[in-house]
């Protein structure tokens, strides 16, 4: 593909909501089902009903000796970021620091608003064990203006992510156009890649086109969405095709 292609078609991530571990066995037969159209599967450890640190962690073993069909982006979505996660900072530390030093997967998502110092170890001990971090932020009350959203990329640039993400709640259709607008500038001006995601119904169109914008990756479900507006992996992968000639 040339790069102009590459940006097209973003990577496609399957959100997977896990409860229990008997939650795993289905889930594994709904990503095998639709394995054409996933690139990446995100674990998200705050959806357990017991969220443990050893749960969490026997949880995405158990997981990963079922499913081995793609990479693993590893998340826990505190409540003020839109999850369901209630670690105070030092256990949420804890817990990414694990996952990054033992390689328990190939992608890690930490929010922005973690403690720069554990942040910034995080990072360092990311690049020396060859795991990828995606630091990102969600507003679900507001879309910010173009240049306070690129300002936020360029803060995540600083700190050392090699991926960016911001997602943001619009109001109407100049925001899905001011959060495509501050996502493109960030793709050309800054040396990492970028995720940009407008959420809720009206956002829809920017799990679709965002890859035009420069967009690595976009985030659909299989089994039940796991946030306002995505789209089944297999809907996302169809409607990507359209462009594809």
């Amino acid at each position: 593909m040339t790069d102009g292609q590459k940006k097209a078609f973003p990577y496609i991530v399957a959100t997977i909501s896990l409860e229990t571990q008997d939650d795993i066995e289905k889930t594994v037969q709904e990503l095998n089902a639709h394995k054409d159209s996933i690139d990446i599967v995100e674990f998200r450890a705050d959806t357990l009903k017991n969220t443990s640190i050893e749960n969490i962690n026997e949880t995405l073993e158990k997981f990963k000796s079922a499913y081995y069909d793609a990479p693993i982006l590893f998340t826990y979505r505190s409540v003020g970021q839109g999850g369901h996660g209630d670690f105070d900072h030092e256990t949420y530390y804890k817990i990414m620091q694990d996952i990054i030093c033992n390689k328990k997967a190939e992608y890690v998502d930490i929010q922005l608003d973690t403690y720069e110092d554990n942040l910034m170890n995080c990072i360092t001990k990311a690049q020396h064990n060859d795991v990828k971090i995606i630091i990102s932020h969600h507003d679900f009350k507001s879309t910010p203006d173009v240049e306070e959203m690129f300002v936020t990329y360029e803060k995540m640039a600083e700190l050392g992510a090699d991926i960016g993400k911001l997602a943001v709640m619009p109001q109407n259709e100049r925001h899905l156009l001011s959060m495509l607008n501050a996502m493109n500038r960030a793709f050309h001006k800054l040396d990492i890649d970028v995720i940009g995601i407008s959420m809720g119904e009206l956002g829809k169109m920017t799990r679709i086109t965002g890859g035009m914008f420069g967009s690595k990756f976009t985030y659909g479900f299989v089994g039940k969405e796991a946030a306002p507006g995505q789209i089944h992996v297999k809907d996302i992968k169809e409607q990507l095709a359209l462009y594809q000639n």
